[in-house]
């Protein structure tokens, strides 16, 4: 765990951010339901999601809030548990990881709490396409999921240029004995 201070100060400042900005949303955008921010564009909208992403089994007729808290626990301290295993040196995974615990334990946080997330994020374009309403937490899951793809192809282009090059001297080692 050695120089991981800067990933933990970040883990640290996207909670705090996302569970203030969740409590202003309940505070001063449940009385209104939205407000207008960039016409046709971008709103805060007041929004409470049982579901997971996207809204996805929001409308269960059975109780996930346990489920979907088990869920979300197991995968922040499998995350934390790669974050504190992976070396300091390697900055965008470990980014990822930080964004990604920050982002399952925001949400965890509600689901416990609350039952449900809190979302207030809304972009649309002139009504004619939404994107599912948001919070800062799953802001947070995007641009780790993302981060930690581009890694994953990264290392996965690394091992195809290694294993390349090891077939090469592979080939040139067997044509040279057999001259």
């Amino acid at each position: 765990m050695k120089n991981k201070q800067f990933y933990f100060i970040i883990i640290v400042v996207i909670l705090v951010t996302d569970q203030l900005t969740k409590l202003w949303a309940t505070a001063k955008l449940l009385p209104v339901g939205s407000m207008e921010v960039i016409e046709g564009l971008f709103r805060l909208s007041y929004a409470r999601n049982r579901g997971v992403a996207f809204s996805l089994f929001a409308d269960s007729q059975f109780e996930v809030k346990w489920v979907f808290s088990a869920i979300s626990a197991l995968a922040a301290l499998a995350v934390f548990g790669y974050l504190v295993r992976t070396a300091a040196v390697s900055v965008r995974l470990n980014l990822a990881l930080a964004l990604l615990l920050a982002g399952i334990t925001g949400n965890l946080i509600d689901r416990v709490r609350l039952g449900e997330v809190v979302d207030f994020l809304d972009f649309h374009w002139f009504e004619r396409f939404t994107w599912p309403t948001f919070n800062v937490a799953d802001a947070a899951i995007c641009v780790g999921a993302v981060l930690l793809a581009l890694e994953m192809m990264k290392e996965e282009r690394a091992a195809s240029h290694q294993a390349q090059a090891v077939s090469q001297v592979s080939e040139q080692s067997g044509v040279s004995s057999s001259e």
